[in-house]
């Protein structure tokens, strides 16, 4: 049974986000433990809850902790830096990809509509007249495109036509062989 995918939202129900948070805690610390002990790497995680609660810590041991973070900071700044994910960053990185998808989704739609403008126009639904001239523009772009495409695929089926003899001739008079 699969389960419904959970919206990430600031919940505003106190008692719902503390519910939360004493759920998903745990699960972050077995997975962090469990990404340490696969890949044999230092992973440490301190989640702080609201109220003043005392953090959740893994790994439990005091020593290991400190010999982890210091680990950390023995590291240049540029490599602090680069590991380093504070909210402002992550939203960056958020609305950077969303823009980007959301770019790539307006240009898919747009080439949409414009096959579907060169198809009312070749079907005899519409007339250059009633098209904008933008999308005149993008209509002879796609006109281009195909054009180029025709004349590829032309090229490659003669030069497949060339490369290979054609079969050789059935006799069409003979009754045994009918065409």
């Amino acid at each position: 049974m699969s389960r419904k995918k959970v919206e990430l939202v600031y919940k505003e129900n106190d008692s719902a986000r503390r519910s939360t948070f004493t759920k998903r805690a745990p699960g972050l610390i077995k997975k962090t433990r469990e990404i340490s002990v696969l890949c044999d790497v230092d992973a440490l995680a301190i989640i702080y809850g609201q109220e003043d609660q005392t953090p959740v810590v893994w790994p439990p041991s005091e020593e290991d902790m400190r010999r982890i973070i210091s680990k950390y900071l023995s590291k240049p700044e540029i490599y602090q830096a680069q590991k380093r994910l504070d909210q402002q960053a992550f939203l960056e990185q958020t609305i950077k990809k969303r823009t980007e998808q959301m770019k790539r989704i307006q240009r898919k739609n747009r080439e949409t509509k414009i096959e579907d403008l060169l198809n009312d126009i070749i079907h005899g639904r519409s007339t250059l007249e009633q098209v904008s001239p933008n999308d005149l523009r993008d209509l002879l772009l796609v006109l281009e495109d195909k054009s180029s495409s025709f004349a590829y695929q032309i090229r490659v089926l003669a030069e497949g036509n060339n490369n290979n003899p054609p079969p050789p001739s059935t006799n069409s008079n003979n009754a045994d062989n009918p065409i």
